[in-house]
This record gives C-alpha cells, structure tokens and sequence, in this order.
C-alpha cells in the first residue's frame, strides 16, 4: 500500500477524538444510529487496542484470538478517561504496525487475506471512515479524503468487506446470484460485482434468512442477470460503499453523488447490499 498509513491512521483518529470532544456523550451517530458519540469514541479504542495487542502477540490462531478478545479491560465510564484510553490505544497500534512488515504473519478476519498488512490496510479505511462518522455526529461539514485513499477504500469493500462475507454463510443454505452491478470510479478502472442472496432455514431453530452478499467477477456476467452501474468521484464510491452515503451531502467543498443507472432488479439488490452496512 503506497498509502502511509502510520500518518493517516495518527491523523485521523485524532480528528475523531477532536471532533467528539465536544459532543454530548449521548448524541446519535447518524451513520450508525445504534451508537452514541462516546459509542463511537468506545469502539475505535477497543478496535486499536484489539489489534495493537494481535500484532504484539503474533496471535495467528482462533484461540489466541479469543483469549484476547477476553482479556480487554472494561469500557471507561468517563469521557476524560475514554478519550485518554483512546490516544494510547492508537499509540499501541501504531508503535506494533511501525515495527512490523506487511509480509510478518497475523491473524485476520477474512481468511484469503492474512499478515500485517491487511491489519495496516484496514486500520487505515476504518480510522478514515469513522471520523466522518464523528464530524456528523458533531455537525460539522465532512473535511477532505485523498483521492488515493478514497480509490483504496472503495477497492478495500470490493475486495474484502464484501467478499469475506461468503466465508460466513452456513452450510444449509442456498445462494443465488440476483445482479451484476459494474463500478465505474472517475479516472479509475470499472469493475464488476456480482450480488447474490443466501437463504434458508436454521435447523437448530427454524429461523428464516435470506441475506444479500457481494463479490468481484473478473468480467462482464455470461448470464442474463439484472445489471445495474454505479459511478462517481472515488471518494462519493468509497463513502457509499462504507454505508456513508448520507455523508456525500455535508462534503467541506460540495455535495456530491453517486449515479445509479439500469435494471430496477439489479438498483434494489444493490441497495439491498449497501443497506448491511460496515460498522
């Protein structure tokens, strides 16, 4: 990633913080109404420390996960104290992703891509995406993201949140490809996701599910599926693709918009997809 992420991550996370600092600890995240301000401020702590101590203790396994996972210290109840376990957590991440490279081994959520630098790659999305979550949450207008980082956060949902979530459909159920939608950033490549549905009964109960997932195809669809395009900026891409769509109104320097054209099959089944969201 020619991105720097020690910089950006440094940085944005200190724009989250400032931009909450402020805000009454119960006001609503718009982009993510379950969550308040000091919600929002509670979860990027324990995601950096999550991962500062996966990098510190070369966990590679679902155990070594786990016990980790059970170790974490219980949440502050003061802002004082959140936003000082904030900094240092930041500071814990940043000082294991400076010593380490991307090829060192690490255990990641998404098992097509393991190592350090899926950790660095992600860590650099989701600091940058949860501080737009705070600058509405603040009410203030969204302030610039680099044209590169937002081309890497969109192929960052392309080629990993979307597609991990194949991993996690069930053995008893049944997916069935509904869409193909091709993304087409400005002055960048289009690529083609394919939509489909898992569906079925859980036996140990008798729930019913029927949930939209997304993965790239390497080219057009040989199939008569419903296609859909979507294009815009990389950056009003990035932020829609991250369930941020509502943030392309409040931009610093102009609103922006994401152009969805095609079959009315495919716009709802990409919808659909959009509407899981990414915390």
């Amino acid at each position: 990633m020619d991105i720097d992420a020690i910089t950006t991550i440094r940085h944005e996370a200190e724009r989250l913080a400032t931009a909450l600092t402020l805000v009454d600890p119960d006001q609503r995240v718009p982009t993510c109404p379950e969550w308040t301000a000091d919600d929002l401020l509670w979860h990027l702590t324990e995601v950096h420390e999550f991962w500062a101590e996966i990098l510190a203790t070369g966990a590679t396994t679902e155990d070594e996960v786990r016990a980790i996972e059970a170790a974490t210290a219980a949440r502050p109840g003061e802002r004082e104290a959140l936003l000082e376990r904030r900094a240092a957590a930041t500071e814990a991440l940043l000082a294991q992703l400076e010593t380490r490279a991307d090829e060192e081994p690490a255990w990641f959520w998404f098992s097509e891509q393991q190592g350090v630098g899926i950790t660095r790659r992600m860590q650099t999305h989701e600091a940058t995406i949860h501080r737009v979550d705070a600058e509405l949450t603040a009410g203030h207008s969204v302030s610039a993201i680099d044209s590169r980082l937002a081309a890497a956060g969109l192929d960052h949902v392309l080629e990993v949140m979307w597609p991990a979530a194949f991993e996690w459909i069930p053995d008893w159920a049944v997916l069935t490809p509904v869409a193909a939608v091709e993304v087409r950033p400005q002055g960048g490549s289009a690529r083609w996701l394919g939509i489909s549905r898992w569906s079925g009964t859980r036996p140990r109960d008798g729930q019913e599910f029927d949930v939209p997932v997304g993965r790239l195809l390497d080219g057009p669809p040989a199939d008569e599926l419903p296609r859909a395009g979507a294009g815009g900026s990389a950056r009003a891409l990035c932020l829609w693709a991250w369930g941020r769509e509502q943030a392309l109104e409040h931009l610093a320097d102009g609103a922006e918009s994401v152009r969805i054209q095609g079959d009315p099959e495919a716009i709802t089944a990409l919808e659909a997809l959009i509407a899981e969201g990414h915390d």
